[in-house]
């Protein structure tokens, strides 16, 4: 059986251009949200430009606007940066049962839920 290929999602970024000797490089960057002022205003001094300037981070609740179970398993597991393949062997969960759960499918349960909450370190109540 081939292994699952699903990555999670990818982080939107900010996109710069330094200027070089030999061109321009881009870069993108990921910072804390506290930082991103400061390093902006230091990068521009830098003689960075930003292409992109008005793209900002998505806010979870806008993305997920149902607090559903298997939304909330995405979530949870996506912020850790771990596949399904991964959290079933933390959990001893098949595999399959995730995707199912994932997808609707299959509900959680509680004894399921104190499983994925230990291995993804959020509160299982979170499932229920």
């Amino acid at each position: 059986m081939l292994a699952h290929t699903k990555k999670p999602p990818i982080k939107v970024k900010h996109t710069v251009n330094t200027k070089t000797n030999t061109g321009n490089m881009t870069f993108l960057i990921s910072c804390p949200a506290v930082n991103a002022n400061q390093i902006r205003l230091y990068l521009k001094k830098q003689g960075c430009e930003f292409v992109n300037d008005t793209q900002e981070w998505a806010d979870a609740k806008g993305l997920f606007t149902e607090r559903t179970q298997s939304n909330m398993l995405i979530g949870a597991r996506c912020k850790e940066n771990i596949t399904q393949v991964m959290l079933s062997e933390l959990t001893g969960i098949p595999r399959r049962h995730i995707s199912d759960m994932e997808n609707g499918r299959r509900s959680i349960g509680k004894q399921n839920a104190l499983k994925i909450g230990k291995a993804l370190n959020i509160d299982y109540r979170v499932f229920l």
